[in-house]
């Protein structure tokens, strides 16, 4: 699922699986269809050289333009060798340095080219009304093959984000400042999949009160949680298994700490009213074998049931 603020140009960014031909295209069912050609993020530029470590690409033409973030992913493709996926990590002047080695040595008896492939299409903020609308990509891939990628996009005022970023996960644990992957320029990818787990959590609390994740308003209690999940992912990666089992059970416990806590938009206003704020969300459901007994009706014969302790059933 894709999200995006309500009110505000929808900015949707594609990063293809294999290379395509031609401009890709997409539809979003809004009351009213949207439907737009994607444009590529970054020209194609031409590669005549590879150097002996298999990384420093040698380009026919200076590139000036600045490299984003979005524009990194790209493939290699000659006319000799199949293509390969690669992630460019430096690019200026006639020069590009991929993240890792290629995997071989390739043929370069006629000029490569460096295909970045992303693309983006940027929908008028007309469109960005609340909601949840189906989208499809339509392409056709480097076989000729027509080709069909679709998803959701959600449409809401506040889409769930805990604030934590990379300067804020190494203050908290400054080891993890030397253990940024080469591919990586910082540690925003575990970031982002740790807060895809502690939405899944919080969505699961929340389900019953027909709300979601983005229903709640204090999404910054989350960010310790967010901070050690985010630490697990980077041990588990380094095989750090025990350091990355110890992160995740402190993780656990202070997600139970913020969903004791939870203000949620239980009628979709969003101001809160009463009866929305400092909700208990953690531990047992209303229905669980280990919830409280707040909602339980009591009977006739409960006058006459004295409970005592360690009274047996």
């Amino acid at each position: 699922m894709r999200k995006t603020v309500t009110g505000e140009t929808i900015h949707f960014v594609w990063h293809p699986r294999t290379p395509h031909a031609g401009d890709a295209e997409l539809t979003v069912g809004f009351s009213t269809p949207y439907t737009s050609a994607l444009a590529s993020l970054r020209d194609d530029v031409s590669v005549s050289a590879v150097a002996d470590d298999r990384r420093t690409l040698t380009l026919t033409s200076s590139v000036s333009t600045t490299l984003e973030r979005d524009e990194v992913r790209a493939f290699l493709r000659t006319t000799r060798d199949t293509y390969y996926a690669v992630k460019v990590t430096r690019l200026g002047g006639t020069t590009a340095i991929l993240a890792e080695p290629l995997p071989r040595e390739l043929d370069l008896t006629t000029a490569a080219t460096l295909n970045f492939a992303s693309a983006y299409v940027d929908i008028p903020s007309a469109n960005a009304v609340t909601g949840s609308y189906p989208y499809t990509l339509t392409y056709t891939d480097n076989l000729g093959s027509a080709q069909t990628e679709s998803g959701i996009l959600k449409v809401t005022p506040r889409p769930f984000n805990t604030g934590l970023d990379h300067d804020q996960l190494v203050d908290r644990f400054p080891q993890l400042a030397d253990m940024v992957p080469r591919r990586q320029s910082d540690l925003a990818p575990q970031i982002k999949a740790a807060l895809d787990e502690i939405i899944l959590a919080v969505r699961d609390h929340v389900l019953a009160d027909g709300a979601t994740e983005d229903d709640v308003f204090n999404q910054g209690s989350f960010v310790s949680a967010h901070a050690y999940c985010s630490a697990a992912l980077v041990y588990e990666a380094t095989l750090q298994l025990d350091v990355a089992s110890a992160m995740r059970e402190r993780c656990q416990e202070l997600l139970d700490v913020a969903l004791r806590s939870v203000t949620i938009d239980l009628d979709g206003d969003g101001e809160i009213d009463e009866g929305e704020s400092n909700l208990r969300r953690s531990g047992g459901s209303a229905t669980d074998f280990r919830a409280s007994w707040k909602t339980y009706s009591k009977k006739a014969y409960d006058s006459r049931f004295t409970p005592a302790r360690g009274m047996r059933h």
